[in-house]
């Protein structure tokens, strides 16, 4: 970006009309465009990870019926195996409390104290690694499931 802002000086430059104030208010508009790209781009992260909770949450309940139902069928499968995905629901449940508090500290953002803020950076990236968790969580319990499925 900054060669091209050089090259257009250097080309007006030659010019009569060069109009410096132009270009720095062209320059200023294109940073403000890049900060609301910026902007909407943690945005939508944030509705990814939230469609993503979402659907482990309804997959999650399909595969506590699952259990159940498995337990019930199958004399070999124990009924405490039920116990896998409600451990996965729990995990689940406690990461969308930690999105609801970071969505409740976003919203008095301008009140923290510098420490709570660094605090509360700090436990946006441990909740970016639970939702990692839970996403493998998922991933285990529906293998534990299909194992008893199988054999």
């Amino acid at each position: 970006m900054a060669n091209t802002l050089n090259k257009q000086i250097l080309e007006q430059s030659t010019n009569d009309d060069f109009d410096f104030d132009r270009i720095l208010k062209d320059q200023n508009e294109r940073e403000k465009r890049m900060s609301n790209i910026e902007e909407d781009g943690i945005k939508n992260i944030l509705k990814h990870f939230d469609r993503i909770h979402d659907n482990l949450f309804n997959f999650n309940n399909v595969l506590i019926a699952g259990y159940f139902a498995l337990a019930q069928i199958d004399n070999t499968v124990p009924v405490k195996t039920i116990i896998i995905p409600i451990i996965n629901l729990i995990i689940l449940i406690i990461i969308e409390y930690k999105m609801m508090e970071k969505s409740r500290t976003e919203s008095n953002i301008t009140k923290l104290t510098h420490s709570e803020i660094e605090r509360f950076e700090k436990a946006i990236d441990s909740t970016n690694r639970y939702s990692l968790i839970t996403i493998c969580s998922s991933l285990i319990v529906t293998l534990i499931f299909l194992y008893y499925l199988m054999r």
